[in-house]
């Protein structure tokens, strides 16, 4: 008896064999097909790896395929297919959730091209203000313990004007970071080489650094006021 040809999962259907690279559903026979190890989410909607897109499309994408994948439509169907039903659905709702925010979309890029999460380093434009706000979230928490209520008034005060300084910070950040996107875009349709690529994928990666550091003082500072 000779043996059945394998068949390679990521390109053709697991149930008749025909070639279906990257599809959802076998054009042949219809089914819903298992997801192939490490699909990310870019290649799951069928995108590519650009930082620009076209959110509203990647919403209709996202409820058309809710849809399609929706495991109560498969509860008559085999273990295999209910299963792949319940990974597609997951994976579609983790890959909406971070490609419509511009700042997870670029984290999730930059994990895609071998870049760890962000360290918190603080800017070198905040480093002289790094003491003076820590020392302004001390003088609140001493005010407290006092139950003096000029000097909590009068920190409180300080640490708000702090606060929307550092809101403008983070709003310039994510200005530059939203800049770098036409520069990675354009670098990917020129196919542009390793070296090119990773001068844009460092800047991005250094200013998600700064803002994790911005976002943590304004978190630190929201929750002494």
């Amino acid at each position: 008896m000779s043996k059945a040809p394998e068949i390679d999962s990521a390109s053709a259907c697991a149930y008749c064999g025909m070639e279906s690279p990257g599809e959802h559903f076998c054009s042949a026979c219809g089914r819903i097909q298992p997801v192939a190890p490490g699909t990310d989410y870019f290649t799951f909607l069928g995108l590519p790896k650009k930082l620009k897109l076209d959110e509203p499309a990647l919403e209709k994408t996202f409820y058309s395929l809710s849809r399609r994948f929706h495991p109560d439509y498969f509860m008559n169907e085999s273990e295999r297919e209910r299963r792949a039903s319940q990974e597609r659905s997951a994976l579609l709702n983790d890959a909406y959730r971070t490609l419509r925010d511009p700042v997870r979309r670029t984290e999730y890029l930059l994990s895609l091209e071998g870049y760890k999460e962000a360290e918190k380093k603080a800017p070198p434009d905040l480093l002289e203000e790094v003491f003076e706000l820590n020392m302004q979230i001390e003088e609140l928490k001493a005010a407290k313990k006092m139950a003096d209520e000029d000097e909590i008034g009068e920190a409180r005060k300080a640490l708000e004007e702090a606060l929307a300084g550092l809101n403008e910070k983070m709003a310039g950040i994510d200005a530059r970071l939203t800049g770098l996107f036409d520069a990675w875009d354009g670098l990917i349709d020129a196919r542009a080489g390793e070296d090119e690529r990773k001068k844009t994928l460092d800047r991005m990666s250094e200013l998600l650094s700064h803002r994790s550091y911005v976002r943590a003082l304004v978190r630190d500072i929201k929750e002494e006021i």
